[in-house]
């Protein structure tokens, strides 16, 4: 009996008019694992996080999520985005709104009942150490603040799939990096939840990642599992440089290219 997939892409093209920003990927997620989506900035991590999540619809290809295809009829897109919580980098929060208002307000949006949305908010904020700021208006918070607002959004509801575009990034401080990647393991650990995220960073890939996932120049670059990637690794140990020197292959050469340029004849 073939494994449901908790993701499945196949043939996958992206574009913004002519200009095609992801040509035929391909990749599928297990369920109850942690993908990380890497890649230079306009490489198309966050076209291809937003397509996983239904807010873009492919040029061509599918993406299906829990046996559930994304963008083909009313049925399969329903129960895809009742197993999905989707959080862009750049999420809107209505500034002239309360801290505990507007979550109450998505805790609604997600059928939780009440008594159930109050603790959970309480325990997030506690979280992310915003005790005490729930009766802020959002547009008092700093960036760092706002963003934690966002991710206890994205928390509040306990969807099977999570998808966060930078959640480790938007000013979010060292403390609540540290929550927050603690709380994704657990989720993963406990509860078999999927998350599929992007990032920049090496340290969160190393410390994260049951799959690593590479793009470039509008393709797939690298699809690989936790263990394919420690082969990859000098000494066959996690560290940054190798992770950044497998991502970003032409970064050294570029440097020494830069460095070269400067000197002094």
């Amino acid at each position: 009996m073939t494994e449901e997939m908790a993701v499945r892409v196949a043939g996958l093209y992206c574009s913004y008019g002519w200009q095609y920003v992801l040509r035929d990927i391909h990749f599928e997620v297990r369920p109850g694992n942690i993908a990380v989506l890497i890649g230079s900035n306009g490489v198309g991590k966050s076209t291809l996080l937003s397509t996983l999540g239904g807010a873009l619809s492919p040029t061509r290809g599918e993406v299906s999520v829990f046996g559930n295809r994304r963008r083909v009829g009313v049925e399969e897109e329903s129960a895809a985005r009742g197993r999905t919580m989707y959080l862009p980098e750049r999420s809107f929060l209505p500034g002239d709104t309360m801290v505990t208002d507007f979550l109450g307000a998505v805790s609604e949006l997600f059928e939780i009942p009440r008594a159930v949305a109050i603790d959970r908010i309480d325990s997030l904020l506690k979280l992310f150490t915003m005790q005490g700021m729930g009766t802020r208006f959002i547009k008092s918070l700093s960036t760092g603040q706002a963003k934690k607002v966002s991710l206890c959004a994205a928390l509040l509801a306990d969807r099977p799939l999570l998808l966060l575009d930078e959640p480790f990034g938007g000013g979010l401080d060292p403390q609540g990096i540290l929550a927050l990647r603690q709380v994704l393991q657990h989720r993963v650990r406990e509860r078999g939840q999927t998350i599929i995220l992007t990032t920049p960073v090496a340290e969160i890939v190393s410390e994260l990642a049951d799959q690593l996932l590479i793009l470039r120049d509008e393709h797939l670059a690298e699809n690989l599992t936790r263990a394919e990637l420690l082969e990859r690794m000098p000494g066959g140990q996690f560290c940054q440089d190798g992770i950044n020197e497998l991502v970003f292959p032409e970064a050294r050469e570029n440097v020494r290219a830069y460095l070269d340029s400067q000197e002094v004849h």
